[in-house]
Parts: C-alpha cells; structure tokens; sequence
C-alpha cells in the first residue's frame, strides 16, 4: 500500500490544489497535512484577527476533507521535522 504525506501551506483550498490531485490519483492512502512552524506560520499571525482566519481557514479545510472521509492532520514545529514524522508514521 503507497502512502501519500500532502503538505498543506498557504494554499488551504480542496477544489484546486495540485499536489492533492495527484496524490489521491498514485496513492492508495493520503495524509493532508498543515504544520504550525514557529518560524513560519507565527510570523504576522500574532494578531488576534489573524490568529482567527487561519484557525477558521483550517476548520473549514479539515470540514471539507471529512466530508470526503479523510481528515486534516495538524502539528505544531519545525516543518521539516514534522513532515519526516507524519512521512514515517505512514510507513
């Protein structure tokens, strides 16, 4: 069984992403996956307003996924670190 890791960024949309496409198309098993770097997604989102959107723009990701029977995977580090973990949880 091929296992598929989807690293969702700032594209947090179902209808036209890609990378989503063609995994679902090669993999028997796919894995969305959105990573809360510190580095990274911190940065300009300290602001409450902001902090929002995004907390409401991956609700609104992981809804979408459920209602396709999948779910949103979501971890807090460094991006790199966090994606090899998912990758080898996969197998």
């Amino acid at each position: 069984m091929t296992a598929a890791v989807v690293l969702f960024t700032s594209d947090l949309r179902l209808h036209d992403h890609p990378p989503l496409r063609a995994a679902l198309a090669a993999a028997d098993e796919v894995v969305p996956l959105f990573v809360r770097d510190p580095g990274i997604h911190t940065a300009g989102f300290d602001v409450p307003n902001r902090a929002a959107f995004l907390a409401d723009c991956l609700a609104d990701l992981d809804a979408g996924l459920r209602r396709r029977g999948g779910r949103l995977v979501v971890r807090d580090g460094p991006v790199v670190r966090e994606v090899a973990a998912v990758a080898e949880e996969c197998g």
